[in-house]
């Protein structure tokens, strides 16, 4: 009986010896995340994330430096108004930059886009005394 206790205790210690000695950065923990890459706005730009706008899509941007005129921050619906002087450029910043935010394009006129981005559908629209850009959440 000793002995086949002893068989066991030794084929154990065999086999706790075999894992262990293998390395163990060839086995993913669940303390190692996978790295995300960061998103960044293109030049000249600002994520509206980082514009204060919590419920935006991640990766979406507008020019920098605007001041809008008034905002909705909604889980749905997110909007921001311009005034009418800032509209080409931010119409400019869109038509340029929509695609590589992974946004394409569905249709367009002299003043005013419309896209998608995954569950968002987005607008823009701009006349002389204002301009604005509304993102909705899709239901989905």
């Amino acid at each position: 009986m000793a002995r086949r206790a002893w068989g066991a205790l030794v084929a154990a210690g065999l086999i706790l010896a075999g894992c262990s000695a293998a390395p163990m950065a060839n086995y993913p923990t669940a303390s190692s995340p996978t790295p995300t890459p960061a998103v960044t706005a293109p030049p000249g730009g600002v994520l509206l994330t980082d514009a204060g706008f919590s419920f935006a899509p991640a990766g979406f941007s507008i020019p920098a430096g605007l001041t809008p005129a008034s905002s909705t921050n909604l889980s749905e619906l997110v909007t921001v108004v311009f005034d009418g002087k800032d509209g080409a450029g931010v119409y400019d910043y869109l038509k340029a930059n929509l695609d590589g935010m992974g946004c394409p394009i569905a249709a367009s006129s002299s003043d005013s886009i419309t896209w998608n981005c995954g569950v968002w559908a987005g607008g823009f629209t701009m006349t002389s005394r204002q301009a604005a850009l509304t993102l909705r959440r899709m239901a989905g």
